[in-house]
């Protein structure tokens, strides 16, 4: 989950809505990288969630149920501004998770 949402932070870069219908190949990389963190998140056991509540699970596995579904429906501003706005807390909390693990 954590390297996916840094890669899709990284490919949005700068990028907003316009640039990705212009750029279709940054649209892609990006709604790929958020599909593979709804999966993942789907697959966390619940013992990890209840250590991580700050996390919206749920809202990723359903992002990703709906790139992946619903893609008539994606909205390339929704895209973006979960990317830039949810994903720099998200990396931060599965870091922490991470560094727990390995104590």
């Amino acid at each position: 989950m954590r390297d996916n949402a840094a890669q899709a932070l990284a490919f949005l870069d700068a990028r907003g809505p316009t640039e990705l219908d212009a750029d279709p190949l940054y649209a892609y990389a990006i709604l790929h990288a958020v599909q593979i963190v709804g999966e993942a998140a789907r697959k966390v056991p619940d013992d990890i969630r209840d250590r991580a509540p700050s996390v919206a699970w749920r809202a990723s596995v359903a992002m990703r149920n709906i790139l992946v579904h619903d893609y008539g429906k994606v909205s390339l501003q929704i895209l973006v501004d979960t990317v830039r706005n949810d994903f720099p807390p998200l990396i931060a909390e599965l870091e922490r998770l991470l560094r727990e693990q390995d104590t």
